[in-house]
């Protein structure tokens, strides 16, 4: 059974015609009362967060004319959560962080599986073997879902997301796809996890 997983470079706040395909993409395949999962850890708990949920939920629900039903991921019930999910949504913030976080839960991979996975930015950084870790300019890991080197806010500067840096990439593990990913840009991969 394969997963989608449609990875974003980044920025949805900035909207534009890629963003909403972006999220038509996601939930193309879903029917109406779906269920999404939203995860949320790479955003402070508290006001921060919770105001994630509601911005990425409302672009969900406008861009997909759908009628769905929205979770926001817990690290207490998570498995739960994804099984009951059709589709899982990973919103940016602090790769660190999420990758922290998703990594105390080996079975992951499993739980996704045959579901459609998004990620935007520390999202499609998770996803990854190895990624370019703008804040702290070095090369982290990821989960591995996919066997892919991955640099999301590419030609943004202020992400210290640059040519030079995409260098320092290219001396990593190079029998892995490299997926370069301009912010509001974004790419799709299916595979058997």
């Amino acid at each position: 059974m394969k997963t989608k997983f449609i990875l974003h470079g980044g920025m949805l706040s900035r909207g534009g015609p890629d963003n909403e395909l972006f999220f038509k993409e996601f939930t193309k395949d879903l029917k109406d009362g779906g269920n999404v999962l939203w995860i949320g850890f790479a955003r402070k708990e508290g006001e921060e967060r919770e105001n994630t949920f509601v911005r990425d939920t409302g672009w969900i629900k406008e861009y997909s004319g759908k009628s769905l039903q929205y979770v926001s991921a817990t690290l207490e019930a998570l498995e739960a959560q994804i099984q009951n999910a059709d589709a899982v949504f990973v919103t940016g913030g602090s790769s660190e962080i999420l990758v922290k976080a998703i990594k105390e839960f080996p079975n992951f991979a499993s739980w996704i599986e045959g579901k459609v996975y998004a990620g935007s930015s520390a999202g499609a950084c998770l996803t990854s073997a190895i990624y370019y870790h703008c804040s702290h300019q070095k090369i982290s890991e990821g989960i591995g879902l996919l066997p892919i080197r991955v640099m999301v806010h590419y030609g943004n500067p202020d992400f210290n997301s640059t040519d030079e840096t995409l260098a320092e990439l290219k001396k990593h593990r190079d029998e892995l796809e490299l997926v370069v990913l301009p912010e509001c840009e974004w790419v799709v991969k299916e595979i058997e996890l």
